[in-house]
């Protein structure tokens, strides 16, 4: 329970970076932020998987960088549920994907989290 807590933290963490650094994605408060983690990780449950699929002969075309658009559709979606998540179009979005889980990675490698 500890560690779920943690994760969800440092992904409330990672997404109020990414809205203070991406331009076009912007996050109004840390409220915010600790409920778009819970729905991100909502999101990346069950839609993800079911886009991932369906992409699938997309992403081994490009050789996997289609997933970055995956994520950035994912961060799009949940813009479009949460009044307190902006995303103003798909490449912003995609950018902050990229934050979002780069600022994820550093986090959990600083605590010692592993999966």
């Amino acid at each position: 329970m500890k560690k779920l807590l943690i994760r969800w933290i440092i992904a409330a963490v990672s997404i109020y970076i990414a809205g203070s650094i991406i331009s076009g994605f912007s996050v109004l408060g840390w409220q915010s932020a600790f409920i778009a983690a819970i729905i991100l990780g909502v999101l990346n449950f069950t839609i993800k998987p079911i886009v991932t699929i369906l992409t699938l002969p997309i992403t081994v075309l490009t050789l996997g960088l289609f997933l970055f658009v995956v994520n950035g559709i994912t961060l799009y979606v949940l813009g479009m549920l949460l009044s307190g998540i902006e995303v103003t179009n798909l490449i912003s979005a995609i950018f902050a994907s990229v934050v979002i889980s780069i600022v994820t990675m550093i986090l959990n490698n600083v605590l010692g989290l592993k999966d």
